[in-house]
């Protein structure tokens, strides 16, 4: 799955390129050759310019959500005193328990 960072620059790209095309076809057409219908050409960068701005849109949400997110799971992640240190005296970032390694979303026990 892609990540919505990618697909929100993805998407500002296509902005830009898309909102080029449909000002080229409203102002001057006649610089764009081999379209048979301008109008149709004019309503399909104008369909494609928006689902840009929808995509780019739904990405910029998902990266918000996913920095809020964020910011209460390390704020929850340190533990023992409120010096940021854990009982041991190293920073508990995100340990998910003694003798457990996390490898990715995955929690294994080390032997």
């Amino acid at each position: 799955m892609l990540s919505p960072t990618c697909c929100s620059f993805y998407s500002f790209t296509g902005i830009i390129f898309m909102l080029f095309v449909y000002i080229m076809l409203s102002t001057q057409p006649f610089f764009i050759t081999g379209l048979p219908d301008i109008d149709l050409a004019r309503k399909n960068a104008f369909g494609a310019l928006m689902t840009f701005c929808t995509t780019f849109a739904l990405s910029v949400f998902l990266i918000m959500k996913d920095s809020k997110a964020a910011g209460k799971e390390t704020a929850d992640c340190w533990g023992g005193d409120h010096d940021g240190t854990h009982e041991l005296g190293s920073p508990n970032l995100m340990v998910s328990g003694a003798g457990k390694q996390s490898y990715g979303a995955v929690t294994t026990d080390s032997y």
